[in-house]
């Protein structure tokens, strides 16, 4: 069994915890993007702040209206979120010898055996809320897709397990929007075609949903489907490097665009230990909504990237008539840049 362990509204958790004068008041963390004070978007939300109607990913002038002279807005502070994450994440490692850290406040373990542990969830709250101070909301699932899914349904601060035998009409009975990876844009497309439950995908043509998903995703709901989604626990190595950078104003020119999209690249490539074998140019537009193109190909080197990134880009705009908000380029498949200087 998988164990999906979730930080509730972490960012506004913490933040409560070092300022007690916040515990009871709606609480926005937000990232300002440098534009202006009302210019960003929330990062996170306490409940009652979601009460509000502020939720993560809206837009901060939008969060600011409903949150006007009520809520308490707070500029993120992930290197001292950071500092909280790693003490919860070395508590969760002592449960398990595979584990692996999904973000600052999500982790999975790989728990032995097909019974729920139940016990084990409730020490693991209990040790990261006494030596912490945060509360954690715990899935179990046979798989990580699943114990995400429980996790969601154990918020707040509670512990939710889908057990082997309950999985079959637990699968029949999700709907697309609630599956982890699949999103709001892609959930209401496969609505509009009749896929409203994730059972609902047996009865069509498995190329009309590729059509919509492309492969991967179709491959990952049919294997979700079918009970044969065994993704294992296994710790992140970071492979993919990327810079995203807020525009002056949201637009569609792409002579205002390219600019920061160069920027983009020559960041990307710095961090980069490699020369990647694929290139993503990602648009964040104007709903915060994210839209990227690919292109894979043998070593893309920094002075071809401009051109691909290009082709990209007018790809997105081409085919989305919205306004791009953020521009950036992640590149991965990285093979290792030999040169002298490593045989010196």
């Amino acid at each position: 069994m998988i164990m999906l362990i979730d930080f509730d509204y972490f960012f506004a958790q913490v933040e409560e915890i070092n300022d007690p004068s916040l515990k009871g008041k709606p609480v926005v963390v937000s990232v300002y993007s440098g534009r202006n004070e009302r210019s960003g978007a929330v990062a996170t939300s306490n409940y009652e702040a979601r009460a509000l109607g502020i939720k993560s990913g809206m837009p901060l002038y939008r969060a600011l209206e409903i949150g006007k002279n009520r809520a308490v807005f707070l500029p993120i502070r992930k290197d001292f979120y950071q500092k909280y994450s790693d003490k919860i994440m070395d508590i969760i490692s002592e449960y398990s010898e595979k584990m692996e850290i999904a973000s600052i406040d999500e982790a999975y373990i790989d728990i032995d055996g097909n019974d729920c542990k139940i016990g084990i969830a409730n020490e693991i709250k209990n040790r990261i809320l006494n030596e912490t101070g945060i509360k954690v909301s715990i899935g179990i699932g046979i798989n990580k897709v699943i114990a995400k899914m429980a996790a969601e349904m154990a918020k707040p601060n509670g512990i939710k397990c889908i057990s082997a035998d309950e999985t079959e009409k637990f699968l029949n009975d999700i709907k697309i929007n609630d599956i982890p990876g699949i999103g709001k844009v892609l959930s209401k497309n496969l609505n509009e075609i009749g896929i409203e439950y994730l059972r609902d995908i047996k009865n069509f043509d498995v190329n009309k949903i590729k059509s919509i998903l492309g492969e991967s995703k179709t491959n990952y709901l049919y294997e979700l489907y079918e009970n044969k989604y065994f993704s294992p626990v296994e710790p992140r190595v970071k492979k993919n490097f990327g810079r995203y950078l807020t525009l002056p104003e949201n637009t569609r020119d792409i002579d205002k665009i390219v600019p920061y999209l160069k920027k983009s690249i020559d960041a990307a490539y710095e961090k980069a230990p490699g020369i990647p074998q694929e290139i993503s140019v990602v648009a964040i537009m104007e709903d915060l909504d994210i839209v990227s193109r690919s292109y894979t190909g043998n070593a893309i080197k920094r002075d071809n990237s401009i051109n691909i990134a290009l082709n990209l880009l007018n790809k997105i705009i081409s085919e989305d008539n919205r306004n791009i908000r953020r521009i950036g380029v992640r590149l991965s498949k990285i093979s290792k840049n030999n040169t002298l200087d490593d045989f010196f």
